[in-house]
């Protein structure tokens, strides 16, 4: 063993623009995760933008009531597939700023899960800060949920035990 494999080096994390999160918005058990105040904020960017968006419920708690929607497409309709690039960057919703830092997640970041297996991955302090705000805002939304909505498989579950 050389030294270097004894220490597990820092290397702060950075989006390589990929684009593979925006293409796979659906995890194994239902997609990203938005805020009904963030779903109609993303509408009327879509209306503005001539962009088509569509939003299936995600989690509804036991009155019935949906608390969270997710993406109704595979792909964000938000993505300039030719610039491979973001059509609303500043405007992204909060999961899209804490990426990778949410437990709730959707596709995996090939370029965090390169990065994780050969050093200790560190934050910007601002990512940091959008993953407390996911916290905070959307996580209470899945752990007091009733019942889940998949797009995988186009029905309700009852809750998941560890979502």
């Amino acid at each position: 063993m050389t030294a270097f494999s004894l220490l597990k080096l820092k290397r702060c994390w950075s989006c390589e623009r990929c684009g593979e999160c925006c293409r796979n918005v659906f995890g194994k058990r239902f997609g990203a995760g938005v805020t009904s105040q963030e779903k109609q904020r993303l509408e009327v960017l879509a209306r503005k933008r001539g962009v088509n968006v569509h939003f299936a419920p995600l989690a509804r708690n036991v009155a019935g009531l949906i608390t969270l929607f997710q993406f109704a497409d595979q792909v964000c309709p938000f993505l300039d597939k030719a610039r491979n690039s973001c059509k609303i960057y500043e405007y992204r919703p909060l999961l899209c700023r804490a990426y990778p830092l949410m437990p709730y997640g959707v596709g995996e970041c090939s370029g965090f899960r390169h990065l994780k297996d050969h050093f200790t991955v560190v934050y910007p302090e601002l990512q940091v800060a959008m993953g407390q705000e996911y916290i905070q805002k959307v996580a209470p939304l899945f752990t007091g949920a009733f019942s889940f909505y998949s797009m995988n498989t186009g029905q309700w579950s009852l809750r998941l035990h560890g979502v």
